[in-house]
């Protein structure tokens, strides 16, 4: 009988120990981990001071941010453009004829990405060599705003096919809520999937969208990002998190402020290119009624 209740306390004891050392590697585990999210949090607060204090510097971007395959740096035209874009006082008809003009010359940079094959065609004078796609193309859009650019690249790729994600912001956090999403059969066929996302703050959404779009069998390497409007924060985060991705942009603006909104920034692209932010709706109701609100 003493012999059993022996056997029974080693038992007990044998259970205890077992909890203890699972839990002391449970907190050892946590705390490895918390720590290298901690180092990851470091090293992106610092390449972001060193892409803030080099923001002029396109070879130093270039080499700190190699995601983006495009200049950091506007051209005159598109400067004039992102000034109609930015001005409050732009309509929303003028806003979509601008954003048009904007979603051309994104295409023209993402198609710089693309891999082309060398064809033989007949000139009305001779025979001459000419580049072509090599391959077809899937289009991502994150609605509501990456549907502003859509259709321009709906235009220039007219056979993609086109995959829909909903991703909500949360105001009070500015974190991204999954709502809803829409996949091509083909998306993950190896071909060269373009996601098309105007405004980039926190970087938040197109994180999610593309483990998303990874975990449907996207490879990396094949992701190419189309946006308008990008805060460095957002550029860093994706740096990191996808290394393989490619981006083009029209331009990188300076900062985000304490509210996670772009600045300078142009407020909300898909209520501006929609018409309905509360200022274009109160504009497009009639005098009277406006003067009432």
């Amino acid at each position: 009988m003493m012999a059993t209740q022996k056997t029974k306390l080693q038992t007990h004891f044998g259970i205890i120990r077992n909890g203890i050392l699972g839990f002391i590697l449970t907190a050892t585990t946590a705390s490895n981990a918390w720590g290298k999210e901690e180092s990851r949090t470091e090293k992106r607060a610092q390449l972001l001071e060193e892409v803030q204090l080099k923001r002029h510097d396109e070879k130093a971007l270039a080499e700190m941010l190699p995601i983006v395959r495009c200049s950091f740096k506007p051209s005159t035209y598109e400067e004039i453009l992102m000034a109609q874009l930015r001005n409050t006082q732009s309509s929303t008809k003028q806003f979509r004829l601008v954003s048009e003009k904007i979603s051309d010359l994104l295409v023209s940079k993402v198609i710089d990405c693309l891999p082309t094959k060398t064809v033989e065609i007949e000139t009305p004078v001779t025979r001459c060599r000419g580049k072509v796609l090599d391959g077809k193309v899937e289009l991502v859009s994150i609605m509501r705003s990456g549907d502003a650019l859509l259709d321009t690249f709906m235009w220039h790729f007219p056979e993609a096919n086109i995959s829909k994600f909903l991703i909500q912001r949360d105001e009070k956090t500015a974190k991204p809520q999954f709502k809803y999403m829409k996949i091509s059969p083909d998306v993950a066929s190896g071909n060269y999937v373009v996601i098309t996302e105007p405004m980039i703050a926190t970087g938040g959404t197109l994180e999610m969208v593309i483990t998303l779009l990874k975990k449907k069998g996207v490879q990396e390497e094949k992701i190419i990002i189309a946006s308008v409007c990008a805060a460095p924060e957002g550029i860093v985060l994706l740096n990191e998190k996808f290394p393989k991705i490619k981006m083009v942009m029209t331009t990188m603006d300076e900062k985000l402020n304490e509210r996670k909104y772009i600045v300078p920034g142009l407020g909300d692209f898909g209520d501006r290119f929609f018409g309905t932010s509360e200022k274009q709706l109160v504009l497009n109701v009639e005098p009277n009624i406006a003067n009432e609100l």
